[in-house]
């Protein structure tokens, strides 16, 4: 017989259930989840208050934290219901800094998928932008995704956000409200600034056509795109076992390989073949065969997916290690992004490994089917 407390928690699952049904409708690039140290720990440099909020007597400059903050939870909202769905649960300070951490990660992701770029005269980054680009395209054996304006754009609104970053830290006041929003989440906890640049820095890659050879290869693509994040979100959440950063790296790992299969249809007309092509080799399978719907119904594609699929399990395993070291109030929002993305990955299971004739979704049915039965037996604690 259940217990009252227990029994009482129970009653909240239907608000859970919506929360969680909402949250197998992900929308692409979760790019987030998880840490660092926390805050008051020796050795841990805060960003200058110089502009900031917390201590200051003027009421203006709160008023503007304030709008800044609702500005980016509207990006989080617009961009993603199921991110901003999973935010709610935490208390208010930290979903307000969970959303300004995931507009800045959204934005960027934008510019290199070209949805977005920022308003304002960028011009005093032209040289820098120009030098650069000649530079990256020198470096590279793969094409621009772009036209070359259209590049060079791009490649200047992240030296924007570079250059934010470093105002940033080096306390000047803010005029963007991201920016303004960012630099007191970035004030009020202790995310290193290095995990945001290296996220920039990874995001810049996917300005051109990708190909990966080796595993090794796509892991540390998904460190620079995704655990940077989760690097900064368990600062945020809260952690006093520093075994937590080496869970969050892994959590980033594994919903950054689910979102490869997800995503892999949209990817491939954008040219980017994130599957490295070791790893097809060993099935019989050339990257170029990826654009054949009929490879899927393929002996070879099964049992390659299967090993990807191993890959994708073994990260998990780590990841899922997290939870527990987590503060207790924010445990529910990375644990119902965890229970989304398992229910993705056992539907391709459940297909046999075709994630290419169709994206890689669930039904409705389906949805609630793994909505009932992961929240009343849940495997995540």
């Amino acid at each position: 017989m259940l217990k009252k407390s227990k029994w009482l928690k129970q009653m909240s699952i239907g608000r859970n259930w919506l929360d969680f049904t909402d949250c197998l409708s992900l929308n692409k690039k979760p790019h987030l989840i998880y840490g660092q140290q926390r805050m008051g720990v020796v050795g841990v440099n805060r960003m200058p208050s110089s502009f900031l909020l917390n201590n200051q007597d003027d009421v203006g400059m709160a008023e503007r934290v304030n709008s800044a903050y609702l500005e980016c939870e509207s990006i989080a909202r617009a961009a993603s219901s199921s991110f901003f769905r999973s935010f709610r649960h935490l208390p208010e300070p930290k979903r307000k800094a969970v959303n300004a951490l995931y507009a800045f990660c959204r934005r960027v992701d934008d510019i290199v998928d070209g949805d977005w770029l920022p308003d304002g005269d960028l011009s005093h980054l032209d040289s820098l932008t120009k030098a650069q680009s000649e530079a990256l395209l020198e470096q590279r054996s793969f094409n621009s995704l772009f036209s070359e304006q259209e590049h060079f754009e791009r490649l200047r609104a992240l030296n924007s956000f570079r250059e934010n970053l470093d105002l940033i830290e080096s306390g000047s006041k803010m005029s963007e409200p991201m920016f303004i929003a960012l630099a007191d989440t970035l004030h009020r906890y202790p995310i290193e600034m290095v995990h945001l640049r290296e996220l920039i820095n990874g995001m810049e890659d996917d300005l051109f056509e990708t190909t990966y050879e080796r595993f090794e290869d796509l892991r540390r693509y998904c460190y620079r795109v995704a655990s940077t994040v989760g690097l900064c979100l368990i600062e945020i959440y809260g952690y006093s076992d520093p075994n937590a950063r080496r869970h969050a790296v892994e959590m980033g790992i594994f919903l950054q390989l689910v979102n490869v299969l997800r995503d892999i249809q949209e990817d491939l007309s954008r040219n980017r073949v994130y599957i490295p092509s070791e790893e097809l080799a060993k099935f019989g399978i050339a990257q170029s065969d990826l654009r054949d719907p009929k490879l899927a119904g393929t002996k070879a594609w099964q049992n390659f997916m299967r090993h990807y699929i191993d890959h994708i399990h073994a990260h998990r395993k780590s990841a899922l290690g997290l939870l527990p070291l987590l503060d207790k109030d924010a445990r529910r929002s990375p644990r119902l992004m965890c229970m989304a993305y398992n229910a993705i990955l056992s539907e391709a299971v459940r297909r046999n490994g075709d994630v290419l004739s169709r994206r890689l979704t669930l039904n409705f049915y389906r949805k609630m089917q793994v909505a009932f039965s992961t929240l009343l037996s849940p495997n995540f604690d």
